[in-house]
């Protein structure tokens, strides 16, 4: 590397130094739990408005849910057939634009894009092939009908009869592309819309002191991304049980059914709001300690007293060792997180090429390089294995090499080696959203890989895994009260660098390698 390219690769580091230095200076809550009286509603918008450049999507389902809730409490002077001709207020406009002087029509292609609007998006035969047939079993499943026969259940597409066997293959396509991301859960919002009901159900049988106390039960089901659209469908069949009355003249017999779950559609927005404010507060938190390890891996690659490129790769090398016991999941997947937003901001901005302002993106994507680096010293092996089994020519050859390879696995290695197995096959569900680099190349894999998730699952069922690894899940439990420890001394170590400018690793904090055993 020539002296040019190696101070411009020291200015992209400065610039993420400063940039990660002001993002933590943001105002941000101190205290742990934000359900206690000292954070107030103004306090978490705004710690939710404070950064205006990443935009996130509990903001935009923030903003339906109010646009819903002004929706359901409108006066009763209002029109009532069809939409809102307030375009403030209309929960039917579409989606949030972030940038007012970017067409999203045009500008689609970036993480995160709407489904079906990238046009970037190109996939292998095979997983093109497995995502048409997903889609195909999908809808099938959809239209299926049961019909009870005297000795046995019939099933039908229409007029067509569905044989049993038929119809298990047809699951087991749509399981099968489910797991591996290809396909959305065809029967999440059947199911969420069935929930739903059962809740406004309770709640209409309960006094409205409880609302707020039962609903909270269901968080999972008023933090869904299915949740706006699924209240859309009950105001609208509310509106056409209104009409209907009209018609007939009989609109007392469901006003007061309707106003009641009007109210109580309103109310479950509002809580909807406050548990995605939530959610947002707790990511701004988490993000501190996030930007803190970025902060500190910059500071390394900008040090003056690194002459070379070799003394500067040897020490974010080491650093990044140092840190090991924070690079966990969290830490991964908020790099793939925070790398998405910063792309598809630049897009928008049509800045992707910009130094002047993609200096940040590069400086996430160097350490998540040096972060996968690292930890792909703990799954190689694993990967090594994979590939022995893919190598193989026939479906036969794969399982019988899979099954002798599990045989002999060390406790150890069981769970790693089925939760590797999972996160490449899930890539194919990333290439199909256009988010994966080497989709092409993983895509021409599809069928082998989906035969790989397959065939873990028969022989490596849940109370299998659970027997094989029992000897290392008790080993697990005590190293990880030790690596929280651990994690907590090295949070200390990069908050001292923080306050001091640097930090003596002898005197502060002893060397990590003699504190813990390596736990991948």
């Amino acid at each position: 590397m020539d002296s040019s390219k190696e101070e411009e690769l020291k200015r992209i580091f400065a610039t993420g130094e400063s940039l990660a230095q002001d993002k933590l200076a943001m105002p941000r809550s101190h205290s742990p739990n934000i359900a206690t009286p000292s954070i107030t509603e103004e306090d978490i918008d705004a710690l939710i408005d404070a950064d205006n450049t990443v935009p996130r999507n509990a903001r935009v389902l923030d903003e339906e849910f109010a646009e819903l809730e002004v929706r359901m409490s409108r006066s009763e002077g209002e029109d009532t057939d069809g939409p809102s001709n307030n375009k403030m207020f209309d929960v039917f406009s579409g989606p949030e634009v972030y940038n007012p002087n970017v067409d999203p029509a045009t500008a689609v292609n970036w993480p995160g894009a709407k489904d079906g609007t990238r046009t970037d998006v190109q996939l292998a035969t095979e997983l093109s092939t497995a995502l048409k047939q997903a889609k195909f079993a999908s809808t099938v499943l959809s239209q299926i009908r049961e019909e009870e026969g005297d000795d046995e259940v019939r099933y039908f597409v229409g007029d067509k009869e569905v044989t049993l066997e038929r119809l298990n293959l047809l699951r087991k396509c749509v399981n099968e592309a489910v797991k591996a991301g290809i396909i959305d859960d065809p029967e999440l919002v059947s199911i969420e819309r069935s929930r739903l009901q059962m809740l406004v159900d309770e709640l209409l049988l309960q006094p409205e002191e409880r609302l707020e106390e039962i609903a909270l039960n269901y968080k999972d089901l008023l933090l869904s991304d299915n949740l706006v659209d699924l209240i859309r469908e009950r105001l609208y069949a509310m509106a056409q049980r209104d009409l209907d009355a009209h018609c007939e003249g009989n609109e007392d017999a469901v006003k007061k059914v309707h106003d009641r779950e009007r109210a109580i559609m309103i109310n479950l927005a509002q809580i909807a709001q406050g548990l995605v404010k939530e959610a947002q507060a707790l990511g701004a938190e988490l993000e501190v300690s996030m930007l803190e390890i970025i902060r500190s891996v910059c500071e390394v690659a900008m040090d003056p007293s690194h002459k070379t490129e070799e003394d500067t790769a040897v020490a974010l090398s080491e650093a990044v060792r140092d840190m090991r016991p924070l690079l966990d999941d969290a830490f991964v997947a908020y790099l793939k997180y925070a790398i998405a937003e910063e792309e598809g901001k630049l897009a928008r901005e049509g800045v992707v090429d910009d130094p002047e302002h993609n200096r940040w993106l590069f400086v996430l994507k160097i350490v998540q390089e040096g972060v996968y680096a690292e930890l792909s010293q703990g799954v190689k092996r694993h990967i090594d294995h994979i590939w022995y089994v893919l190598r193989m020519n026939s479906k036969t050859e794969r399982k019988e090499l899979l099954e002798e390879l599990i045989s002999v696995m060390p406790t150890m290695d069981v769970r790693p080696f089925v939760k590797v197995v999972s996160n490449i096959v899930s890539s194919l569900g990333t290439s199909v959203k256009g988010d994966f680099a080497d989709g092409l190349v993983l895509g021409e894999m599809t069928n082998k890989l989906l035969q790989l998730q397959s065939d873990v699952n028969d022989v490596l069922p849940p109370e299998r895994i659970k027997e094989l690894s029992k000897d290392a899940d008790a080993w697990a439990a005590k190293q990880r009260q030790r690596l929280f420890e651990q994690q907590n001394l090295t949070r200390q170590r990069l908050e001292a660098a923080r306050q001091t400018g640097s930090v003596d690793p002898d005197k502060e904090i002893k060397k990590l390698g003699a504190e813990y055993e390596r736990f991948d």
